[in-house]
């Protein structure tokens, strides 16, 4: 009985000790490795600010009863600084039953594809590039609004060979809420992790709001793939690479609500956990050890933060009587979801808490991670899109 309770005991610390590393990392170890890379690192691909630079861009909008934006989202990118001769916009349709496409086909020099059926963004998205024209094409939503240098900014990197692909700055324009505005001081990290992964030649994620890619190196989605995970993914795989782009600018409303921020995460999570995993497969892991490394670290582990977590604390349990370091953890922990609970009592009251309303939105984001790991894998994640408010 007394080396069974040793076992049990080594076990749980080292469960204990496994997960609360690894949280420390995914957050705040991850970022620090990076930040000392680039102060030791000289490499960098700058944009070329000349206009010399034009290729041909198709802007491929993804839109599903899009009545109230599509007008707003078209006249955004005709006043684009760009010449017209060279710019083709495609409103693809994804089934959408209000004006959406009434409304897009008042303008001449736009192409509209107006899909009956509602088969989601990844297949509207295939049928797109097949008609599109351009060298460069360049993926939006309805609801995004391009600063108005968004297309000379994002398209100069493609003078240079072998970049892939190029992944735009979205700038999020909160609303006030708890969740809108956490999701804007996350989005502030991912974006730092984003040019430091962009200047050291591993960055492997782009924003479908606002990303280009090189036509021919365009692979069709499966279809609960989105195009952000995947294609630099597809890109990487053809030996190009994946940069950032923070000059070009492109503005977009956050999930706002507890519910749009689940649904959010619940889809993004399920889709893009299993779409990388077999996109990327082992030669991935094998040929691009670098960047592996960064795509484990930035996205998987954070996916997988909320097990951790609940391991974390289920394993705390069983050593509390192993010394006080175990059971000021466990109180830690314990605060932590009591300063939740508070955050989620000022949402629901429509007051912002210093600090609370933060730790809640990071719990919210965790319950709709780990939602979205176990619909990805009993095979659940959903093809069709819809935009969470």
């Amino acid at each position: 009985m007394l080396i069974d309770e040793m076992k049990n005991n080594i076990i749980a610390n080292a469960i204990f000790i496994f997960c609360i590393l690894t949280i420390c990392y995914a957050y705040l170890g991850y970022i620090s490795v990076l930040t000392i890379l680039k102060k030791l690192s000289k490499r960098k691909i700058n944009a070329l600010n000349s206009k010399n630079y034009e290729p041909e861009v198709s802007i491929i909008i993804a839109a599903f009863n899009e009545e109230s934006n599509i007008a707003k989202r078209i006249e955004n990118l005709l006043e684009q600084d760009y010449p017209e001769k060279r710019i083709e916009i495609i409103v693809a349709s994804d089934g959408s039953t209000d004006k959406t496409v009434e409304i897009a086909k008042q303008y001449e020099d736009v192409k509209v594809l107006d899909f009956k059926e509602n088969r989601g963004r990844a297949a509207i998205q295939n049928d797109g590039v097949k008609i599109a024209k351009g060298e460069v094409i360049v993926f939006t939503d309805s609801e995004t609004e391009f600063k108005k240098n968004f297309l000379r900014r994002i398209t100069e990197y493609f003078f240079y060979e072998k970049v892939g692909c190029v992944v735009g700055n979205l700038v999020y324009r909160t609303q006030g809420t708890s969740i809108s505005e956490s999701e804007g001081f996350y989005w502030k990290l991912e974006k730092k992790l984003r040019r430091f992964e962009s200047d050291l030649g591993i960055l492997s994620t782009a924003t479908g709001a606002c990303m280009a890619v090189r036509k021919n190196l365009w692979k069709d989605l499966a279809p609960i793939d989105d195009s952000d995970f995947t294609t630099p993914l597809d890109v990487i795989l053809q030996s190009y690479k994946v940069v950032y782009a923070p000059d070009a600018i492109a503005y977009d409303i956050p999930p706002s609500s507890i519910k749009g921020e689940l649904k959010a995460r619940i889809r993004q999570t399920s889709k893009n956990l299993i779409g990388t995993l077999k996109r990327w497969g082992w030669r991935g892991w094998i040929k691009h050890p670098f960047v592996s490394w960064g795509l484990l670290s930035h996205k998987i582990l954070r996916w997988l933060t909320p097990f951790f977590m609940i391991g974390a604390f289920i394993s705390n349990l069983f050593i509390l009587d192993k010394g006080i370091f175990y059971q000021l953890t466990f109180a830690g922990q314990v605060i932590f979801y009591m300063i939740a609970v508070i955050g989620m009592g000022g949402e629901l009251l429509k007051i912002r808490i210093p600090i609370a309303s933060t730790i809640f939105s990071f719990c919210i984001a965790n319950i709709g991670m780990g939602i979205g790991v176990i619909k990805g894998l009993l095979g659940k994640a959903p093809a069709a899109y819809k935009m969470e408010k």
